[in-house]
């Protein structure tokens, strides 16, 4: 996607590995990051990050409300990294059930999710098609970056037949691959917040497909996101290499029992008219 000759990679990837470099010393320097970590994260200077976000009535009255208080801090920790990444921080943030977005995020969440309508159902196949996808990849001739996909979702699949959502990520990498941009054009990413099972289940099946596992990757139900947060150098650099980088998808296979502990010691919106109309901004 950065080009096939020599000096059509020079050329495209000058900016990106100059911005790399920089964000890496200050995550190490400013921000506590290692040195090793700090080098993985700056290869998301090379992709555009976008983030869908199950808004469905649970995220709001389950466990008193700790489930938003977690989405809010995923969100301000991921729009940070990612804004070292991009000047633009996050390609989009949108809802699962919510019409409208934001695009080119790089503020502060508290304000905008605590005035989000919540409810609805958890239709994750239907609205990344829709919401992401349908924008930002699948018939889009102009995709200059690779897309990271993270999906944050508090239930399991509520809404739409069994296995589209498979369907979707299948058909995406497919026609990505079929238009020249290749199988890596887009990858995605599963987190849950809360203890709902059937969310667990979901991540459970989708990390064990063997149809889409080499393009997805899911955070281990073992890993309490809420907890995790703490150590945001632990957690946060799974959520975003996970899929890209295989050290980090690797992680899946560690003991996360043990590291859980530790830690707790620590403490429809398609087509070019609508595409207008769904940004808050």
């Amino acid at each position: 996607m950065y080009g096939e000759t020599e000096d059509e990679l020079n050329k495209n990837l000058e900016a990106p590995i100059k911005r790399g470099e920089e964000m890496a010393r200050k995550l190490i320097t400013e921000m506590g990051c290692s040195r090793e970590v700090a080098k993985d994260l700056a290869v998301l200077t090379l992709y555009d990050v976008a983030i869908l976000i199950d808004d469905s009535d649970s995220m709001i009255y389950e466990e008193r409300g700790a489930r938003k208080n977690t989405l809010i801090q995923f969100v301000d920790h991921i729009t940070e990294i990612c804004s070292m990444a991009n000047e633009s921080g996050l390609l989009a943030m949108r809802f699962m059930n919510g019409r409208r977005g934001k695009k080119n995020w790089t503020g502060k969440s508290q304000e905008y999710l605590n005035n989000h309508s919540y409810g609805g159902l958890t239709r994750i196949g239907t609205a990344l098609k829709e919401k992401i996808l349908d924008l930002f990849a699948i018939g889009n001739p102009n995709q200059r970056k690779p897309l990271l996909v993270l999906i944050i979702t508090d239930g399991a699949v509520e809404g739409e037949r069994p296995g589209h959502l498979k369907k979707v990520i299948r058909d995406c990498v497919n026609e990505r691959e079929g238009a020249g941009k290749g199988f890596d054009a887009v990858k995605f990413q599963f987190s849950r917040i809360g203890n709902d099972p059937g969310a667990a289940k979901l991540l459970e099946d989708l990390g064990e497909d063997r149809d889409i596992g080499e393009y997805v990757d899911v955070l281990p139900v073992e890993f309490y996101l809420e907890r995790q947060l703490e150590d945001k150098w632990f957690i946060l650099p799974k959520i975003l290499l996970g899929a890209i980088l295989p050290n980090w998808d690797r992680l899946d296979d560690y003991n996360c029992t043990e590291v859980t502990d530790c830690l707790a010691d620590k403490g429809r919106d398609s087509g070019e008219s609508d595409y207008q109309d769904c940004w808050e901004d």
